[in-house]
């Protein structure tokens, strides 16, 4: 008999995104449980996010379905540091647009997420965040209007 521990890893890649998938997807779709869906023709506010649920819960199926049979490498070591900045320039997102701005959020952001890598080089990252921020009030202040301010509220052009 075979010692088949040293060869099938416990927690493949597949397996592993597969479970976050599914989980992720359930639990969008527990919270969009009192959202209105509407119709093909006329979408509500939930129709899109509880589709993506959908495709993300079948996804997430599939590649649990897929560890079963194909190969994968062992799923590695997580490191912390670059989880842990990348959802702190998700938290400044969600504090900073409302009372910063929109191109000030973005900065601030894109110089939180680049402190994940020690390899980030800041004029490179500068360069980048000025450019997305430009960006992001063209598409999204001036293009398509939504009502969301540019600068910060002290700051009143």
């Amino acid at each position: 008999m075979a010692d088949r521990t040293s060869k099938t890893p416990i927690l493949s890649n597949d397996l592993a995104g597969g479970l976050l998938f599914i989980a992720v997807a359930a639990l969008g779709l527990w919270l969009l449980r009192d959202i209105r869906l509407g119709t093909s023709m006329r979408m509500g506010p939930g129709y899109l996010p509880t589709a993506l649920c959908w495709i993300l819960l079948v996804v997430g199926g599939a590649m649990v379905a897929r560890s079963f049979f194909v190969a994968d490498a062992p799923l590695e070591r997580w490191y912390w540091r670059p989880l842990a900045f990348v959802l702190a320039s998700l938290l400044v997102f969600a504090y900073g647009i409302e009372h910063l701005g929109l191109v000030a959020t973005i900065i601030a952001m894109a110089a939180v997420a680049a402190l994940a890598s020690a390899e980030a080089r800041w004029l490179e990252v500068g360069i980048a965040a000025l450019a997305l921020a430009a960006f992001s009030a063209g598409l999204f202040v001036k293009a398509l209007g939504l009502p969301i301010s540019i600068w910060p509220r002290f700051l009143v052009f």
